[in-house]
């Protein structure tokens, strides 16, 4: 059985005849009346009675037509409970590390907020470690996490892709120099991320890939973004950051064996209701079409 020859037996009760039906239903009333036919066939029973130019319900056909009705408005229930899910409404909360959150994310969920007047949306800054077991606990709906993840109980998307720098003020002694060598670099004092950060942990195992012996003399390690910038703009030593992140008072280091690159990804249970899935869609969507406008290097 399928759902269009309830549609179809409904319509025929309520029109009275085959022909108005069909004229309502944009069919031929041959195809109409094969439809019912194997609605018929499969039910083994005769749910209406040709007479003349008008049919009537049978006595079968009296009881159908009630679940038929109830069929119906389920059908109808279901429908309006997706379409309101498809609105893309309610309170739905983001955990994220610096760069993206101080970056990234604000013009991204601008445009969102814009087409979506119904969505409230709050962001909370946090590592790794803390961003993975917030939406580990439900203590946020969404999170943005540098891959890999393996986690079972996530659902995770690849959001956009980043390039990490090396990078001093512009004014830095390091830019003297025509060409940098890693004993130029190690004779430098470095500003960093605490060791609990993913871009920290990128870099580190970057430099450790070609060069194990090197350890940086830390001058610094400091928790956001913006204070790490600070001091590198300050002139405090090298540092490494995001190219989304790097302003016109930086500049970068041209030592390639250093640059990396990491890859973000949108995390959330797998138990989440479908609002949730819209909404990782949504900014899924918008990540894009930022990246677009941004050029063809930054996803």
């Amino acid at each position: 059985m399928e759902f269009r020859q309830i549609v179809y037996f409904l319509e025929i009760s309520e029109s009275g005849t085959f022909q108005k039906a069909a004229s309502r239903l944009g069919l031929t009333q041959p195809a109409l009346s094969k439809q019912i036919y194997l609605l018929e066939k499969e039910l083994g029973v005769s749910v209406l009675e040709r007479g003349g130019r008008s049919v009537r319900l049978t006595h079968e056909g009296e009881k159908f037509y009630q679940y038929s009705i109830r069929m119906k408005e389920l059908w109808e229930e279901i429908r309006e409970a997706f379409s309101k899910e498809n609105e893309l409404k309610g309170n739905y909360s983001i955990s994220a590390g610096g760069t993206v959150s101080a970056w990234i994310l604000p013009q991204i969920l601008k445009e969102i907020l814009k087409k979506r007047p119904g969505l409230s949306l709050s962001v909370r800054e946090g590592d790794a470690g803390e961003t993975k077991d917030a939406v580990l606990k439900g203590e946020v709906d969404l999170g943005i996490l540098t891959g890999p993840i393996s986690e079972s109980s996530l659902n995770v998307l690849e959001f956009l892709s980043d390039r990490i720098f090396p990078v001093a003020s512009k004014d830095h002694s390091i830019f003297l120099k025509k060409k940098i060598r890693i004993e130029d670099l190690k004779k430098q004092s470095f500003v960093l991320f605490h060791p609990g950060s993913a871009l920290r942990k990128a870099v580190e195992k970057r430099i450790k890939s070609f060069s194990k012996e090197f350890g940086p003399k830390i001058a610094m390690e400091l928790r956001s973004v913006e204070s790490v910038i600070k001091s590198l703009e300050a002139g405090l030593g090298i540092g490494f950051l995001s190219e989304y992140s790097i302003g016109p008072n930086l500049k970068k280091i041209k030592f390639e064996e250093w640059n990396t690159e990491r890859k973000f990804y949108l995390c959330y249970r797998k138990k989440s209701g479908p609002g949730l899935a819209l909404l990782a869609e949504e900014i899924l969507r918008s990540a894009k079409e930022w990246g677009s406008e941004r050029g063809p290097s930054s996803l």
